[in-house]
């Protein structure tokens, strides 16, 4: 068990405003009967990571297990954490780096399955730009800081050689539609986006310094995440959930068509060369057997620390940010 600590604020005013108002939001959608299936929301940001929540959803394979499953989508991964936390949430994605900073806090959080190891995710300059060096000095942006957006861009400077402390200013813009728009008008220099919001620059030949897919960067992002409190209380509906989770992985691997139906509904996606191609890219990185990358959670740690010098005694001790048995049994 991780020792109490002494309690910090987890983010800034405006934070635990959008927290209430999440948390108001699942409120108004609780039920007011009991219902046949087991209502469960899911919380998802705009990342193509959630698609085995989708499909698994849109094919009938959480109803097939007793659960009504809903997604609901949520800016940023520190909004999900807290709302896990606070119990709002039995399960939702979110990244490997706020559920790290959450549980090294005091929370009670665990990633329970991670899908792909490393998001396609691409560091894009504006033409202009002709090397990292023409960087310093400039902006770029995340969803949220301690955000998987964060963690990824994070990493593509250092992989090119800049400190992401000191070489550019990376300000907050809510969601990766934001960020595109700001990249495209010139407010930032730079970006690292996924396959679908990267598209659009990549058809124009805007430079790309480094593809993290490309690089042997191990991130868990998007892992379904509970509370060991309600891991504890409801083993079956938690191993329930993750089978047919599994399920949803193993349907978009076979039938490609159908995974961009769901994708295409879920994002709103209307250009079908980006649903395509986000399809294909991560059908090719969805793991059949999810697990939690402990490297993933190394590789976290050894981020966190720049800012959280004690978080060096979970160097190399990844079991309190991990449970493995629900997945483990799901899997038999």
């Amino acid at each position: 068990m991780i020792s109490p600590r002494r309690t910090r604020r987890a983010g800034s005013r405006r934070d635990k405003i959008c927290v209430l108002v999440v948390i108001a939001f699942l409120a108004v959608l609780s039920p007011l009967h009991a219902q046949e299936l087991r209502r469960i929301l899911y919380g998802t940001t705009a990342s193509p990571s959630h698609l085995p929540i989708w499909v698994a959803k849109d094919a009938g394979f959480f109803e097939k297990a007793g659960l009504n499953v809903e997604p609901v989508q949520i800016r940023g991964g520190s909004l999900i954490t807290m709302a896990i936390i606070t119990g709002n949430l039995p399960f939702s994605g979110a990244g490997a780096e706020s559920v790290v900073a959450a549980r090294a806090a005091g929370g009670d959080i665990a990633l329970l399955a991670c899908p792909v190891d490393a998001d396609p995710v691409y560091l894009i300059t504006r033409p202009e730009i002709k090397s990292p060096q023409d960087l310093k000095g400039l902006s770029s942006a995340v969803t949220r800081y301690g955000s998987t957006t964060h963690f990824y861009l994070r990493a593509a400077l250092k992989h090119v050689g800049l400190n992401p402390d000191k070489d550019m200013t990376i300000l907050q813009m809510g969601a990766g539609p934001e960020i595109a728009l700001a990249f495209e008008r010139g407010v930032i220099a730079a970006a690292a986006l996924t396959t679908r919001y990267a598209m659009p620059f990549l058809k124009k030949n805007w430079p790309v310094l480094v593809d993290l897919s490309d690089t042997e960067m191990v991130y868990p992002s998007s892992c379904v995440t509970s509370s060991r409190a309600f891991i504890r209380a409801e083993p079956k509906v938690t191993e329930d959930f993750l089978r047919a989770y599994v399920a949803g992985i193993n349907l978009i691997k076979k039938n490609h068509h159908f995974a961009e139906k769901s994708f295409a509904k879920w994002m709103r996606e209307k250009d079908p060369t980006i649903t395509k191609s986000t399809v294909q890219a991560y059908a090719k990185l969805f793991k059949s057997n999810p697990t939690v990358p402990d490297k993933g959670i190394q590789n976290v740690i050894l981020d966190l620390i720049r800012a959280r010098p004690d978080f060096k005694e979970y160097i190399s001790w990844p079991e309190p940010f991990r449970e493995n048995g629900p997945l483990e049994r799901a899997m038999k």
